[in-house]
């Protein structure tokens, strides 16, 4: 299989690394005896000259390569398969991705973003409308990217950042002693740490959400304030709180994306496609009456 590779495809140090596993191969004396029938003395030659490589040593490089061979032909099997495309990166911090979708989706809904001049995306809307998918699979693709592996969606152009936070369904920890809103707390400061010398790529899904409504609207807004401030990192939060909307519109450097739905005689449509603007809707109670909760929880026994 190796001797059968174009090599030319390749990039020269890996083109040499399969040249070398070749020779390797060659030097165990096995090839005249493929597919072969071998009796007792042909293959008591063979197994000596490998345990002979064995005891040198030989063969831990072999196996280093196997491995990682191995890993190589899975991720571009997984490429083809679900065509995935490789990232550009910009030093000019353009943030752009299109049609971008989520791997484990069947029926998938591709958007796009393209943002210049801006570093803070602020997601809303309904739940169910899909604002965690949807950051997850731009979060998704921008660590893709820095594996240096291809990602889900037709054009990827984003900078190279180098640190990545990505915080979703943060819980409090019992080990350390912290509360939930505490491990908010030092999720944050760790960002802000790594912010004084490095670029980074920062994702906060409904942050502050384990605080009380006031407290968390106005560390809210001072915290997507003083973030937006680092004009090369990438900043992106979901949240729930309309009332701290008006705070936030005239910030330049953010640009708010809700998933677009529609209520309609009580009646919800997702369309799981983005739109920019600041989401109202508001479906709690919606769906607190269309479940029969309200009904439970009148009846008496």
């Amino acid at each position: 299989m190796l001797k059968n590779f174009q090599r030319s495809h390749f990039c020269k140090d890996y083109s040499d690394e399969i040249e070398k596993n070749i020779q390797f191969i060659n030097s165990l004396s096995i090839n005249e005896y493929h597919y072969k029938i071998l009796n007792f003395k042909q293959r008591k030659n063979i197994l000596s000259k490998v345990e002979a490589e064995v005891k040198n040593g030989n063969f831990i490089p072999f196996w280093n390569f196997f491995y990682m061979f191995d890993v190589y032909s899975s991720i571009t099997k997984g490429i083809q398969q679900h065509h995935l495309k490789f990232p550009h990166f910009n030093s000019d911090a353009h943030f752009a991705i299109e049609d971008f979708y989520h791997l484990d989706l069947k029926d998938v809904i591709k958007n796009t973003i393209n943002i210049k001049e801006k570093n803070t995306i602020i997601f809303t809307g309904a739940n169910m409308s899909g604002k965690s998918t949807a950051m997850k699979s731009i979060s998704i693709i921008v660590l893709l990217a820095h594996l240096g592996v291809a990602v889900p969606a037709g054009h990827c152009n984003i900078p190279f950042y180098e640190r990545i936070f990505l915080h979703f369904s943060v819980n409090d920890n019992l080990k350390e002693g912290y509360s939930h809103f505490m491990q908010e707390i030092i999720n944050l400061k760790n960002v802000l740490q790594e912010l004084k010398t490095k670029n980074c790529f920062v994702v906060f899904d409904e942050i502050f959400s384990g605080t009380n409504i006031n407290d968390a609207a106005k560390i809210t807004v001072d915290t997507i304030d003083g973030l937006s401030k680092y004009k090369n990192s990438m900043f992106i939060f979901s949240t729930h709180l309309n009332l701290i909307e008006n705070y936030l519109v005239n910030n330049k450097n953010i640009m708010l994306l809700n998933l677009e739905s529609f209520l309609t005689d009580n009646e919800l449509t997702f369309t799981y496609k983005l739109k920019e603007g600041w989401s109202k809707l508001e479906i709690g109670k919606i769906l607190f009456d269309k479940y029969g909760l309200n009904d439970l929880l009148k009846q008496h026994y």
